[in-house]
């Protein structure tokens, strides 16, 4: 809609050129490469939009408004988000916390004490003491863990691909419908470091804008032409802190399409993309590249949720909703992360702030206290 009111708009003015018509044209195509990712640069949000699609085209115009911008200043953590997570584990005991156990099946409902009796060898020599739990956990390596409740924390990337096999029964036909019309896509960055700078000083940012797309009606390349939809290298400052560092920003299919190919492949074509917007053919190449794959990563598949055509908020607290069981126990399996989040889907402060609402105990489900000792993660067991 809007490609096609400013395109009206552009060549309805007689004043202009052909050629600064049709560079204007090319503008808007660049204009919508920006509005599918966060520009993040000088700690200041430049763009902002709620989508990591592959197209606007596929998101939600009557829902765009859901997604709220929260108060406050940006801020950049020097050691990344690992550090927050080491100081949240910190006062937590090591061994209460399993990192790089996979999950087969959560066995909530009645289902639970069928597969009680049916694994009780594995985790004790008397299934009588196994009974009155509401959730037992089946992971991978063929451990069973009993739980009073359970929070899945998994993306919504994942909940698509295996919802199915992952919750026994099935999950309810209102979140299966949740988790099928809300989006998620794959929206990666490209660092690209150098020995020194070969742009300016003030240079902030190299936006590509593509002359031969003055007409286009799609945002999709073939693969061999995936970097066209590479909208921009952003100047990471203070170089003091980063080094002389570029930030490039990649989305939707093409951003699959970049993940399949080696460091060398993509740095060899940003460094041509590069020499060739900026006139400057002596550009060398990057010392060191770093990229993310969050399309590829099967822990992950894709980077964030948006509203996609089809869905609306109230999808979204369909998806939080915790599953009830028919033991009179309303929550003993709750979801949380980013796509729960009604105002702040797509963010970590909407990931955590969801990781809080489902661990809190005094939280109400449909009007009955939620069970107590719920710790974010994947299981939540109580003591024995």
């Amino acid at each position: 809609f809007t490609r096609d009111v400013v395109r009206k708009r552009i060549k309805a003015d007689l004043d202009d050129s052909e050629t600064t018509r049709r560079l204007k044209l090319a503008m808007i195509q660049q204009y919508l490469k920006v509005c599918l990712k966060r520009q993040f640069n000088h700690g200041t949000l430049e763009t902002c939009c709620e989508s990591s699609s592959h197209s606007m085209d596929e998101v939600s115009l009557s829902e765009f408004g859901e997604w709220t911008e929260i108060p406050g200043a940006h801020h950049v953590i020097p050691c990344g988000f690992i550090k927050i997570v080491e100081i949240l584990a910190h006062s937590i005991p090591e061994s209460v916390i399993q990192l790089c156990k996979p999950v087969k099946c959560v066995h909530w409902n009645q289902s639970v004490s069928k597969e009680i009796e049916r694994v009780a060898d594995h985790n004790s020599d008397s299934p009588e003491e196994d009974q009155g739990y509401h959730v037992l956990v089946e992971c991978e390596d063929c451990e069973f863990i009993l739980a009073d409740h359970v929070i899945v924390t998994v993306s919504l990337g994942v909940l698509k691909k295996y919802h199915e096999s992952l919750f026994h029964p099935g999950l309810p036909e209102e979140k299966v419908m949740a988790i099928q019309k809300l989006g998620i896509s794959t929206t990666d960055k490209i660092f690209l470091e150098f020995e020194e700078p070969f742009w300016s000083p003030e240079c902030n940012s190299i936006q590509f804008v593509w002359e031969d797309e003055a007409e286009s009606e799609s945002l999709t390349y073939p693969e061999e032409l995936w970097y066209k939809k590479i909208c921009s290298f952003d100047v990471l400052y203070p170089p003091e802190r980063y080094g002389y560092v570029l930030s490039g920003w990649i989305c939707g299919e093409e951003a699959l399409i970049m993940e399949k190919y080696d460091d060398e492949t993509v740095a060899e074509t940003c460094t041509e993309m590069l020499r060739k917007f900026t006139g400057n053919p002596n550009i060398p190449k990057p010392r060191r590249i770093l990229r993310s794959s969050w399309g590829s990563n099967p822990n992950f598949r894709g980077s964030y949720s948006y509203t996609q055509v089809g869905s609306s908020g109230a999808d979204v607290e369909k998806l939080a909703k915790p599953l009830a069981n028919g033991a009179g126990i309303l929550c003993p399996v709750m979801f949380s992360g980013e796509a729960t989040h009604r105002k702040y889907y797509s963010t970590t402060h909407g990931a955590l702030l969801s990781g809080q609402r489902e661990a809190h105990p005094p939280l109400a489900c449909s009007g009955e206290p939620r069970p107590v000792g719920a710790t974010i993660g994947w299981t939540c067991r109580r003591g024995r």
